[in-house]
């Protein structure tokens, strides 16, 4: 149990690391490059060893969870895509915007910002209920996502390239073979853990470092009222419905919390890459993105209170 003096220590430290980013996306005109340097580090390299050492300590009866860490996410991404759809069947947005918009809704971040605050607030358990939660959502966006693109944008003939790239993703193949190895009770020797000990700080970090420097780059004033809609159905909508249901699933406390942090995310910036890739309106997606995670940010403070 974190003392208060802990506690406060560590939301603190949330918020300078994202207000250090920030200030270095205003002061740089070289903050994108830097963000797809931090992003390739985490993704590639980071990430995977966090994952690898999550699943291969963790206790084989977290592996019971899986089908219920399932069925959460694919309720949690197509809810908010279910809602905004028959919202969009009289709207007479043009069809790259509604398809941002849909994407937006549909996918959250999944990783950079859950991830941080796991560490922070759950702990290394944790981590392994979000390599189901990635596997999971990974493949609904290698497939429906992808499909969504095709529909509302024009590059159709992308589909295959979306699919490979998003199976591919190495958390993913990082996740799979470590499940396997969890199943057959392979555990990480207790010599490399140590090793390993560095790993996550410097990940939330970096995660919450990459945060701000979105938020500084892509943040405007003016852009706040057109993304009210996909915002609300998203980021209190979704989490409210899942706050009802979770009662209705057999979930350890751990799971449980992981599972409604999910739920609360913003939109993830992959969205922003998907629409772009599929010609749809990446502009519009970049602000409901960014606006989405400032507005999450106050509420960091309570979470410990809403994760009991």
């Amino acid at each position: 149990m974190q003392t208060v003096e802990e506690l406060v220590i560590r939301i603190g430290l949330f918020y300078v690391v994202i207000l250090l980013g920030i200030l270095v996306a205003k002061a740089s005109q070289r903050s994108n490059d830097l963000t797809k340097i931090i992003t390739k580090l985490v993704i590639n390299i980071l990430l995977p060893l966090l994952l690898i050492e999550a699943l291969l300590t963790a206790e084989i009866d977290t592996i019971t969870e899986l089908p219920a860490v399932v069925a959460l996410t694919i309720i949690i991404q197509f809810l908010g895509f279910s809602i905004l759809y028959l919202r969009l069947q009289r709207s007479e947005l043009e069809p790259k915007k509604q398809g941002a918009m849909l994407l937006c809704v549909t996918f959250n971040n999944g990783v950079f910002l859950p991830l941080p605050l796991i560490l922070m607030f759950i702990g290394t358990s944790g981590v392994v209920i979000l390599a189901f939660w990635s596997v999971a959502q990974m493949t609904i966006i290698a497939t429906f996502g992808a499909f969504l693109g095709s529909k509302y944008g024009e590059q159709e003939s992308d589909y295959r390239t979306t699919m490979k790239k998003s199976l591919l993703f190495p958390p993913f193949l990082v996740a799979i073979p470590s499940l396997i190895l969890l199943l057959v009770g392979f555990s990480l020797p207790s010599d490399i853990v140590p090793l390993l000990s560095f790993n996550g700080p410097t990940v939330t970090y970096l995660a919450l470092f990459v945060v701000g420097l979105e938020v500084g780059n892509r943040f405007s004033i003016e852009a706040i009222r057109s993304t009210l809609e996909p915002i609300s159905i998203r980021q209190l909508i979704v989490p409210l419905i899942i706050l009802l249901i979770l009662p209705l699933f057999s979930l350890t406390d751990s799971t449980r919390d992981v599972i409604l942090l999910e739920a609360m995310m913003p939109p993830a910036v992959l969205n922003v890459v998907l629409s772009s890739n599929f010609d749809l309106d990446s502009g519009y997606a970049a602000t409901i993105v960014t606006v989405g995670t400032l507005l999450f940010l106050p509420l960091v403070p309570i979470l410990p209170f809403l994760l009991q």
